[in-house]
């Protein structure tokens, strides 16, 4: 006897990774296990299938709230919400095309909206996309240090805990990476919502100088535009 799965999807699976888990689900559930007795239901998460509460609650914290062990640093040298962006964009939390297509959101493509290859995820959005790259060519030529290349969102997130430097250089250049991510987001949605073409000329200018306005206040230093315009911050707080 054989089967055939009648999918009701509301769309249909619209990226390589929804592919896969459907092909991986298919598998899961074939050949199918089917017996004479009447169908019932039965509660699986403890041995006196008995439902109790405590262990729905149990399951789903273990869940929730499961992680890999890796923490979000804070700068407190750059505005709350530009910090906020990349601990969201870290936690897979903010809404790039993949994301939205997870959640059940109809988008008209997930192909990121900037160059237009490769699907819109938080990596590609910030990493592999070619204008992303030649944002983090420009700042790495810019703060004087090797060229930035990394593998997930994560390392670009490392990438100052690795620099030689005093404490203070190495919080300031995270919050350029921090102000990057932040500017790279925004130009982004001006691309979706605007129809407004990327500048890489206009986004590396406007890093260095919201960076340097940034810093300069929170940090209570005398930093200069001019140490700043060469990356060579030696009066920072």
């Amino acid at each position: 006897m054989g089967y055939t799965w009648a999918w009701l999807w509301k769309r249909t699976p619209a990226s390589m990774e929804e592919c896969n888990q459907l092909h991986q689900l298919t598998t899961m559930f074939f050949p199918p296990r089917l017996s004479d007795g009447p169908d019932k239901w039965e509660w699986t998460l403890n041995g006196s299938k008995v439902f109790l509460v405590s262990d729905i609650k149990s399951h789903l914290a273990n869940h929730r709230f499961s992680h890999s062990g890796y923490v979000f640093k804070w700068n407190n040298w750059v505005p709350r919400k530009v910090s906020i962006l990349s601990w969201r964009a870290a936690l897979d939390r903010i809404p790039v095309r993949i994301a939205l297509t997870r959640r059940n959101i109809t988008v008209a493509s997930i192909l990121c909206p900037i160059c237009g290859f490769g699907e819109e995820s938080v990596d590609h959005i910030f990493i592999d996309c070619g204008f992303a790259q030649s944002i983090w060519a420009a700042i790495s030529q810019w703060c004087n240090i090797p060229p930035i290349f990394v593998f997930s969102f994560k390392d670009l997130l490392d990438i100052h805990v690795y620099m030689r430097g005093s404490v203070s250089l190495k919080k300031a250049f995270y919050g350029v990476v921090l102000v990057a991510i932040w500017c790279i987001w925004r130009a982004r949605n001006d691309v979706v919502f605007n129809g407004v073409e990327c500048s890489l000329q206009r986004c590396v200018g406007e890093i260095k100088t919201k960076s340097f306005l940034w810093i300069k206040n929170h940090s209570k230093g005398r930093l200069s535009w001019n140490s700043w315009a060469s990356f060579n911050p030696d009066n920072i707080g």
